[in-house]
């Protein structure tokens, strides 16, 4: 049986092999004629993304289109290797340099702030609190970074440079490799962009004004 989430899981890869030859996607309705090998890597996909539920979907089965041809066919299988583990990095790493004002990222920005209000209301913490917050002894904007969940230029609209500073260079590399020339040239391009440093001013704003409100109204309630 295929539950719904495998069904989305099937649906994303359609859409990313279908997109990146400009073909319009007719999305699966009945699977109940699934090919066996298919069946079975998308079971081995589901447990993979619930394991790293950090991971979006589209940017897994995008990856190896953006690293290698549009032209080239991978099949589901394919998706459960090593070699897409790495078209994977290999892209998110490359998305982190790119045009800082391009619609991409001001998407992955935007997409940061509402996790980072998300995990701040949870934690009743404001804004200003997470730029300081510690987990497990890492700061937490670190982790999150990590885990693809927000991007260099998120850290940098958070401005969290004084926190990553008491933070030893042999553990950023661990984190991101090369994580030094990677936050120096995003700095400079973030600070530099027309577009995505007015569009993380606002909407650094509004996350804070709705984590505060938020805040209080938790404190009334005690």
């Amino acid at each position: 049986m295929v539950s719904e989430q495998e069904k989305q899981i099937y649906n994303s890869y359609l859409f990313a092999t279908r997109s990146a030859k400009g073909q319009p996607t007719k999305f699966r309705k009945d699977f109940s004629k699934l090919k066996d090998e298919d069946f079975i890597s998308l079971k081995k996909l589901s447990a993979f993304f619930r394991k790293h539920n950090h991971i979006n979907y589209r940017d897994w089965f995008d990856a190896p289109f953006k690293v290698y041809s549009k032209d080239e066919y991978f099949d589901l299988q394919f998706f459960n290797t090593r070699k897409a583990l790495k078209c994977y990095s290999m892209f998110m790493k490359d998305r982190e340099v790119t045009n800082p004002d391009s619609d991409d990222n001001i998407k992955v920005l935007k997409d940061g702030f509402r996790y980072v209000a998300k995990f701040c209301i949870r934690n009743s913490i404001t804004i200003e609190e997470y730029r300081t917050h510690y987990t497990n002894n890492m700061p937490t904007c670190l982790l999150h970074l990590q885990e693809h969940r927000l991007n260099f230029y998120t850290l940098h609209a958070l401005d969290v440079e004084p926190t990553i500073k008491a933070i030893e260079k042999d553990v950023l590399e661990f984190i991101v490799k090369d994580f030094y020339t990677i936050f120096a040239y995003t700095r400079t391009k973030f600070y530099g962009s027309a577009v995505l440093k007015t569009a993380a001013k606002e909407t650094r704003d509004k996350v804070k004004t709705i984590v505060e409100k938020q805040k209080n109204n938790n404190t009334i309630k005690e």
